[in-house]
């Protein structure tokens, strides 16, 4: 994937989304853009991952060289710092308002940052950065997208898709173009005759217990029913333990808990990061949690963990119920507990 021109020409500039694929190439093409080769051992500075805004700060701060042009700062894995709007430190909101001369910087996120008001970029000055072009989306494919760039990439490596394989593909892969191209490289390997078929992508797209155990977690922590219980049925289907799903419920009801005592004590920021267990790199996560803990209050998240523990028995076969219905209850309940 090719960057838009008008968006690497800018010099303050952000890039978000899952497409390894295509973030690679596009910090790449900026890069190549913006820094002087003979120059980069000086006026280039890749922060940490993770990094607090001070630290940036910091970096765009200190002095280019004498004959330099301008100095650049990129800032990977970059997710923590977009937070909610309000949290933005009035120093870094007026330094992306009116980027100074000299110095250029580009913002990586990893994921996809939402952009709903009050979100990450909902509100000045990430609004403005959009209209003016300054952020790129390399996030995953909508669904009418993914048959077609199947297609497309399968064409590129001359492979011919045999019944329902582009199907499969889209099912086992979903919107990630980097996974999408990685499960065809492996087939155009096994594919001697370019023939791609359906038992081939069933070996090269095993789906392993844990990557559908956090698919489903996934799904109901972004509201998507539908998603959440095709997931469940798909691990069902191929028999894993219903205890290994009902583990990553557990794990995030757990954090909700204990997100919950930690408001109750007054706990904020870091701290409040710290008591659930995340590290700084994961704070971006804490939006999820905050806005579960709204809709809930402290009665709805211990009514959640009294649904939990009697999902667990009846698993365990401790009630009346042995079916998937315990399991298939829980998961509602659990998409409107975290659905946006």
């Amino acid at each position: 994937m090719a960057a838009a021109p008008a968006w690497l020409d800018h010099t303050f500039a952000l890039i978000h989304g899952e497409d390894s694929d295509g973030r690679r190439t596009s910090v790449a093409e900026w890069t190549r853009l913006h820094v002087d080769p003979e120059w980069a051992d000086f006026t280039l500075t890749v922060c940490a991952e993770g990094c607090p805004w001070p630290e940036v700060m910091a970096a765009l701060q200190e002095a280019a060289p004498l004959g330099a042009e301008a100095r650049t700062v990129i800032v990977p894995a970059a997710d923590n710092l977009f937070t909610r709007a309000k949290e933005l430190p009035g120093a870094v909101k007026a330094l992306l308002e009116k980027p100074p001369q000299g110095v250029n910087l580009l913002l990586v996120a990893w994921n996809t940052l939402p952009a709903a008001p009050g979100k990450a970029l909902g509100a000045k000055p990430w609004t403005d950065w959009a209209k003016a072009g300054r952020i790129l989306k390399v996030g995953a494919l909508e669904p009418a997208e993914i048959p077609r760039f199947i297609e497309a990439e399968a064409n590129r490596l001359g492979l011919s898709l045999q019944g329902a394989v582009a199907t499969m593909l889209a099912q086992r892969q979903g919107g990630n173009p980097g996974l999408i191209k990685r499960a065809l490289e492996v087939l155009d390997l096994l594919a001697e005759d370019r023939r791609v078929t359906e038992a081939m992508v069933d070996q090269v797209t095993f789906r392993l217990a844990e990557q559908k155990a956090f698919a489903w977690s996934g799904a109901w922590q972004r509201g998507d029913a539908a998603g959440a219980l095709r997931a469940l049925r798909m691990a069902l289907e191929d028999g894993d333990e219903p205890l290994m799903l009902l583990g990553q419920a557990r794990r995030e009801v757990d954090r909700l808990l204990r997100y919950s005592e930690a408001q109750a004590a007054g706990f904020k920021g870091a701290e409040l990061t710290s008591a659930l267990g995340l590290s700084p790199k994961q704070a971006f996560l804490m939006d999820g949690y905050r806005g579960a803990f709204d809709r809930l209050k402290p009665k709805g998240v211990k009514a959640l963990l009294g649904r939990l523990n009697q999902c667990e028995r009846d698993l365990k076969g401790m009630a009346i119920s042995r079916s998937d219905s315990p399991l298939l209850d829980l998961t509602l309940t659990l998409c409107r507990a975290w659905g946006r």
